[in-house]
């Protein structure tokens, strides 16, 4: 009884020891396959996320390039102003002693007009008539030499201070203003060259005063009988010839900022275009509310210059054409130009401001 008993308890202690060895296997055997398991899931999981991630980043692209374009495009929209470049169409010679300060064309003798300032030191100022084709001088007429001469228009109509087909030449920190009678040849563009325009006078030049006590850019306005005068400030004045005196004045401004410096000035197309001193730049301005409508960038016409210190100054228009001159002070060349569509893109708006906003102050002209 005893013996059995014994051999009964070394069998259950071998039976106890063998089940625990084969639990602690099965339990190792199962830990291993759960961190395989557990692996092989990070594994795909890491996967996964570089798939997803990378998934998400085109998405983004994606997004952000139609969040782009519909941003350009409802910039495109909604901008009140326009950005435009320019192409040339052809170009021609222009005396490089011509301190251009007024510029014209005229129709009737297809030949320009312009107003030249006493540069170099000791040549008086002038008011000329040049043939297109080969800039030759066919008519010239000097003012005295107290006076620079600035901005230049033609009259159209008959007033009281300057009669119909008549320039007006306006005078450079003065309220002075000279008056220069042009023939009438009937809009023959044949006898351009056989027809001196400049009516002979007697006795001295005529003038007037206007009420500034500065003179620069000129052209004519909407308004009968007016014209528009810049005088460096950021006022465009608009003078009535009859009655002899200030109607009012515009402010020029754009995006909340007044543009100082409109230089010589230019009717086109119903509106008022302005060369912005010290800027290869062409504001075009609402005459009636003075705002910039859009900014025609000229960046590359000057350094075709031989003189590159001078600056561009001097808008043509031929309205029977519908062609566009430009030119600058002693530059060699006068150019026929086609300016492009305007863009309404944020990122040329902010280009045309940076490039064509008038400087606040120019100390070297006098301006501070």
């Amino acid at each position: 009884m005893g013996k059995k008993s014994s051999i009964r308890t070394t069998i259950s202690k071998r039976r106890g020891g063998v089940f625990k060895t084969t639990f602690a296997v099965l339990s190792l055997l199962v830990a291993t396959f759960v961190l395989l398991l557990a692996f092989r899931r990070e594994e795909r999981s890491a996967v996964s996320s570089l798939s997803s991630s990378e998934e998400e980043k085109e998405d983004d692209h994606v997004t952000n390039q139609f969040l782009r374009e519909a941003f350009e495009e409802e910039k495109e929209i909604s901008s009140d102003i326009e950005y435009h470049t320019y192409s040339i169409v052809n170009s021609y010679p222009h005396d490089t002693n011509a301190f251009t300060q007024g510029f014209l064309y005229h129709s009737a003798s297809g030949s320009f007009f312009e107003s030249t300032g006493s540069v170099p030191h000791g040549k008086l100022s002038d008011v000329r008539r040049a043939d297109i084709e080969t800039g030759e001088v066919l008519e010239l007429k000097t003012i005295p030499e107290s006076a620079f001469g600035e901005g230049l228009v033609f009259m159209r109509e008959e007033t009281k201070r300057a009669k119909k087909n008549s320039l007006i030449q306006l005078v450079w920190k003065s309220s002075r203003a000279f008056t220069h009678e042009i023939k009438d040849i009937g809009g023959k563009v044949e006898e351009k060259n056989n027809a001196l325009l400049f009516q002979e006078e007697s006795g001295e030049q005529k003038m007037f005063n206007t009420d500034l006590r500065d003179g620069w850019g000129v052209t004519s306005s909407k308004r009968e009988g007016v014209i528009v005068i810049s005088n460096g400030t950021a006022h465009l004045t608009l003078f009535d010839m009859n009655k002899g005196e200030s109607i009012g004045f515009i402010t020029v401004h754009d995006n909340g900022v007044e543009q100082r410096f409109p230089n010589e000035l230019e009717a086109v197309r119903g509106e008022i275009w302005a060369n912005i001193l010290e800027k290869e730049c062409v504001a075009r301005i609402d005459e009636r509310t003075g705002k910039v409508l859009g900014w025609i960038d000229f960046t590359g016409l000057k350094k075709l210059q031989d003189n590159v210190g001078s600056v561009m100054n001097g808008i043509a228009y031929d309205e029977r054409r519908d062609r566009i001159f430009v030119t600058g002070k002693q530059w060699r060349r006068v150019f026929e130009v086609k300016i492009s569509k305007g863009s309404r893109k944020k990122g040329a708006i902010e280009l045309g401001r940076k490039r064509c906003h008038s400087p606040t102050s120019l100390p070297n002209y006098g301006y501070p």
